[in-house]
């Protein structure tokens, strides 16, 4: 009987099996290996100017030069060339201006100015064109974010027109809900709501936590009831108003590391600004 050699006793083999796993040991080069990618960050603002009734433009755009905003989102904006002015006093080229004014009113645009180009402009209505979200896309990196400027209704006065007004808004998150999933949307401005955690008198924080958007307040662990953004223009010791003016995200593609309420020297409208450095998932 021919006798062949074992596993053990070939050397030819022996030599393959141990170059093998000579080779299957060696670590990865570096580009093979999985790596998280790096978040992106945008550090955006909203403010509710009352019209520029008690600052110019350029007083404005003043005021926020130092903070270095890559957006800001403005209620209650003038119409015409105001927010290319403050934008121009902030250092940035591209501005976009919505097309309805609040309720009707003369002179209360949603505008957005950032130091990246805006594309994208689309004019959302909350069922009707007296109440638009403002919205414009705008490039970090390779990563697209949208951002829409808000100025929602009031909802306060009796139960008729809470549920007019929950009808509005309403709408408006079903068209977030069906964003795309890559789509990342910073929602800024004057929500005309106060944070749940809070003695809320309707559920319109609710509605935005249950598609999986949330307040920048809640990752930056600020008390709102401690705080206001309305009224600024009366004495702490008159009343401490409301916080009404938010950032919102989807929690699962950005969070807040940063940000706060701007308390400017001088009250420039009603209203105070509100801010966030924001990280980005990419």
């Amino acid at each position: 009987m021919t006798s062949y050699p074992t596993i053990r006793q070939n050397p030819i083999f022996s030599l393959f099996l141990a170059s093998y796993f000579l080779i299957a040991c060696q670590p990865k080069p570096i580009s093979e290996v999985e790596t998280e990618a790096e978040p992106f960050y945008l550090k955006v603002a909203a403010y509710n100017v009352e019209y520029s009734k008690n600052a110019s433009a350029e007083q404005i755009g003043e005021a926020f030069k130092p903070f270095d905003f890559d957006v800001v989102a403005f209620s209650e904006a003038p119409g015409g060339d105001w927010t290319k002015r403050v934008a121009a006093a902030m250092d940035m080229e591209h501005v976009v201006v919505g097309k309805y004014s609040t309720a009707g009113h003369d002179d209360k645009y949603k505008t957005i100015a950032s130091k990246t180009p805006l594309f994208g402009y689309e004019e959302i209505w909350m069922a009707d064109t007296l109440h638009t979200v403002t919205k414009a896309t705008t490039k970090i990196g390779d990563m697209e974010v949208e951002i829409h400027a808000v100025h929602f209704p009031f909802g306060w006065r009796d139960q008729a027109h809470i549920d007019e007004t929950t009808n509005k808004i309403q709408t408006y998150i079903d068209h977030v809900r069906n964003l795309s999933t890559e789509a990342v949307a910073v929602l800024m401005g004057d929500f005309n709501f106060i944070p749940s955690n809070t003695d809320s008198v309707n559920n319109y924080h609710e509605l935005f936590m249950e598609i999986g958007f949330d307040l920048h307040w809640m990752d930056l662990g600020i008390d709102t009831r401690k705080v206001n953004t309305f009224n600024a223009l009366v004495p702490e010791d008159e009343g401490n108003g409301d916080v009404i003016d938010h950032i919102m995200y989807a929690s699962e593609k950005a969070k807040a590391v940063d940000g706060g309420i701007l308390e400017l020297e001088k009250p420039l409208s009603d209203h105070k600004p509100v801010w966030a450095l924001l990280e980005i998932k990419n």
